[in-house]
């Protein structure tokens, strides 16, 4: 007769059985995250305010697979080595129904994009400017590969490595550097002006994917600081190349606009410093 097996004081009720059962089938639990519950369950302990975070076919399942570029996907763009790395999205699944919900309602265009950390430099290395192939950056605009500027240039993002949540949508044009700072803080400590390089990077690849493009008209205005103290912009992605700007702080351009980064909170803090 086979004995019953009762563990003294546990939580775990039949419905968190049936939802972990849930997540193992929609893919909210993957392969990596159940071996490493398995070797150590603690480590997967759930934040009552965040969630676990989730596998990449959750997140597609969530945002739609037009709203997802994948490391298998980086992978054909940038020829990187995918040999050993396991792609966590660290992002939980209440954050990305809440930026699913923001992009139905038309308010946002968040996209969960792995980045691998190309400075511009090495972008437009291995994109070229030869119209005739695209994508490419605009030839005539290469102040941003000037000696001076290789302080922040060949800077490579502290994100890298990781799937970003951005948002393509264009905020905030007409306003000034300071007053697009305000609006930005509205919405709380967990947003910051995308990175310039993984801006560049992300709408690049997307359309070698895709044949997309974004920020055909307008730019991202980053808080990134050249030589001469003029902040760094990217866009004016049109037929004609990715263009890389200087613009002083106080334009007010309606084409002047924020690209959001959702910072993780999953993210390591020593390597990446929130606002405020």
């Amino acid at each position: 007769m086979a004995k019953k097996v009762v563990i003294s004081e546990s939580t775990v009720t039949a419905g968190q059985l049936k939802d972990l059962f849930r997540m193992i089938d929609d893919g909210t639990i993957g392969f990596y995250e159940m071996k490493s519950i398995l070797e150590n369950p603690n480590k997967f302990t759930k934040n009552e305010k965040t969630g676990l975070a989730v596998t990449i076919v959750r997140a597609i399942n969530i945002l739609g697979a037009s709203k997802v570029f994948t490391l298998q996907q980086a992978n054909e763009v940038w020829g990187i080595n995918t040999v050993n790395m396991v792609p966590i999205v660290r992002y939980s699944e209440k954050t990305l129904r809440e930026v699913a919900e923001a992009n139905k309602k038309g308010e946002a265009d968040w996209r969960l994009v792995y980045i691998v950390g190309s400075t511009l430099l090495k972008q437009r290395k291995i994109i070229g400017t030869n119209q005739n192939q695209q994508p490419c950056f605009y030839k005539n605009n290469d102040w941003y590969t000037k000696d001076k500027e290789k302080f922040w240039a060949e800077k490579k993002p502290e994100t890298a490595g990781n799937y970003h949540l951005i948002n393509f949508k264009g905020l905030f044009g007409g306003l000034n550097y300071q007053n697009q700072e305000i609006e930005i803080q509205k919405f709380g400590n967990n947003f910051e002006r995308t990175n310039p390089h993984v801006f560049g990077e992300a709408i690049l690849a997307i359309f070698k994917i895709s044949g997309e493009r974004i920020a055909e008209n307008w730019y991202h205005r980053s808080s990134v600081l050249g030589a001469g103290r003029d902040r760094v912009s990217v866009g004016g992605f049109d037929a004609e190349g990715l263009r890389v700007n200087n613009v002083w702080v106080d334009f007010a351009y309606d084409n002047l606009r924020v690209s959001l980064f959702r910072i993780s909170c999953f993210l390591n803090p020593v390597t990446f410093k929130r606002r405020g």
